[in-house]
């Protein structure tokens, strides 16, 4: 299941944050084109679609498989070595001894 998150993760992270700055670069481009018009005019002719192009889906596939290599790549399965927890007691001259953790022996 946490391979499966981290991969909707990489995979679509880069997706969403593409698609934002994308919305936010044609914001501010309308916003430019605005301040150069003259009085607006109504045209109705066809335009081309602003679909996103073939380099940004290219880009976005590109980004995104990177992150999803990048995010399994740092995951580690290697489980943890085992501990011995000894708690705080005192010791055969009467001084204080902390609690610990140590690592266990291996055979």
């Amino acid at each position: 299941m946490r391979y499966l998150l981290l991969t909707l993760l990489g995979f679509f992270g880069p997706a969403l944050l593409m698609f934002l700055l994308r919305a936010v670069w044609f914001y501010l481009r309308q916003k430019w084109e605005e301040k150069k018009r003259e009085p607006e005019i109504i045209d109705i002719t066809p335009t081309k679609s602003k679909y996103p192009g073939k380099g940004m889906i290219a880009a976005w596939l590109l980004v995104s498989l990177l992150c999803t290599g990048l995010l399994i790549w740092q995951l580690d399965d290697t489980p943890a070595p085992e501990h011995i927890y000894i708690p705080a007691h005192i010791d055969a001259q009467g001084n204080f001894v902390p609690a610990q953790t140590i690592e266990k022996p291996r055979p």
